[in-house]
């Protein structure tokens, strides 16, 4: 009985309440412009990846080759960021390149050497070009700063491989 009484002494009545604990940051909104970005943004990366990967053993030129490697690396990078961006939202992407897409990366796969150097960076050179309107586009509208910071560093990126086999 002792023990309990000298336990309820040490309980202060008028003692503070801890302070409540911070909110949890919401995840930036994304607009529908936003996830069509985010589509279109997978759907380039899903086919570079699987013609970087054909250009590390179709290539005849070493720089082709090397290139490919780095793009693989790259984007493979951007679609862990673009998964980890989306994930607090409701979009699912797609693992695997359009059924279109897929008709050229086949076509493009069947080639080796130099066939295979030309039409890839052919096929390099058109998808950045299609990809700058869209990239810029969402740069200029988007409200959401990782999704901007991300489509600013997939510019940067684009403009690099293009300088690589200007």
């Amino acid at each position: 009985m002792a023990v309990l009484l000298a336990l309820a002494a040490c309980v202060s009545p008028g003692q503070p309440l801890p302070p409540p604990l911070p909110a949890v940051a919401k995840a930036a909104p994304l607009t529908s412009a936003d996830a069509d970005f985010v589509q279109k943004l997978n759907e380039m990366d899903v086919m570079q990846i699987a013609l970087a990967k054909s250009a590390q053993t179709h290539a005849a030129r070493s720089d082709v080759a090397t290139l490919g490697a780095t793009i693989a690396k790259d984007l493979t990078g951007n679609q862990d960021k673009l998964t980890k961006l989306v994930a607090a939202h409701a979009i699912t992407l797609t693992p695997k390149p359009s059924s279109e897409n897929q008709k050229i990366i086949d076509r493009i796969q069947h080639f080796h050497g130099t066939a295979f150097d030309r039409s890839y960076i052919r096929s390099l050179s058109r998808n950045s070009a299609r990809m700058k309107p869209v990239i810029d586009a969402e740069i200029a509208s988007s409200k959401n700063p990782d999704l901007v910071k991300l489509a600013n560093d997939t510019k940067t990126m684009l403009a690099a491989y293009e300088a690589q086999l200007a």
